[in-house]
């Protein structure tokens, strides 16, 4: 079992535990990859070359389980980090929200020793994974996608096509494409409903519409939404 380390580095928390940590990895003998994120830090308290690093996106291919040692920010920069490597993530909480990473670091070794047990089970999620017309770099969102305004004080227009049929148009503040493990964040906020996270669909919720009967639909996780977004100039 190998542990691929990525984090937050702005905690605090996180620089004291670190030694801790790969003193553990150490003296049970247990592979670990370093983020070069991490490793260039100025606060990292190793020699640059003590142990294995490599570049945080191609951790998940070097490793067998990613450790996301942050809050729920990091955890979901290290979804995007996985993408379809299907690497499974373990959250670690350096302290502030933490949702997604239950485990606090101050306390790893007992949940890390269950791992090498394994007595451990992976949770599947459903991903998002979005294209930007021109770009080829695919997007991957374990909560949600937002399509929104930006700056702009003017509400945009939104045309919506669902595997080719044409759905809807909206005229809102944006619109959100959310997984079921995201209903319980911003999409609820904006009316949307609660999914269970096991379930395989995809919400569209829109944003402050402007309107009295637009609502959030529920469609096939597979399913491939087109959107197009408009304002009075464009």
């Amino acid at each position: 079992m190998i542990f691929g380390l990525i984090a937050n580095s702005r905690k605090e928390l996180f620089w004291e535990e670190l030694p801790n940590l790969v003193e553990w990895f150490t003296r049970n003998q247990v592979p670990f990859i370093v983020s070069d994120r991490i490793a260039q830090n100025q606060l990292y308290p190793f020699s640059k070359n003590a142990y294995p690093t490599a570049p945080e996106h191609d951790i998940p291919s070097r490793c067998d389980i990613v450790l996301a040692i942050g809050g729920d920010g990091t955890f979901l920069r290290a979804v995007q980090v996985v993408g379809e490597f299907e690497t499974p993530i373990l959250g670690v909480n350096v302290g502030g929200l933490g949702f997604l990473t239950e485990i606090p670091l101050d306390d790893f070794a007992g949940e890390f020793e269950k791992i090498l047990r394994s007595e451990y089970r992976v949770e599947k999620r459903f991903l998002l994974k979005g294209m930007i017309d021109g770009d080829p770099s695919p997007l991957y969102a374990l909560n949600e996608i937002l399509i929104d305004k930006a700056s702009s004080v003017r509400v945009i227009q939104i045309q919506v096509e669902i595997d080719g049929q044409f759905l809807n148009s909206y005229i809102s503040d944006g619109l959100l494409i959310s997984t079921p493990t995201g209903s319980t964040g911003y999409s609820l906020s904006s009316g949307g409903p609660i999914m269970v996270p096991s379930t395989n669909v995809m919400l569209i919720n829109p944003v402050c519409p402007h309107s009295l009967t637009n609502r959030p639909i529920i469609i096939p996780a597979d399913a491939t939404i087109k959107i197009v977004t408009r304002t009075e100039y464009t």
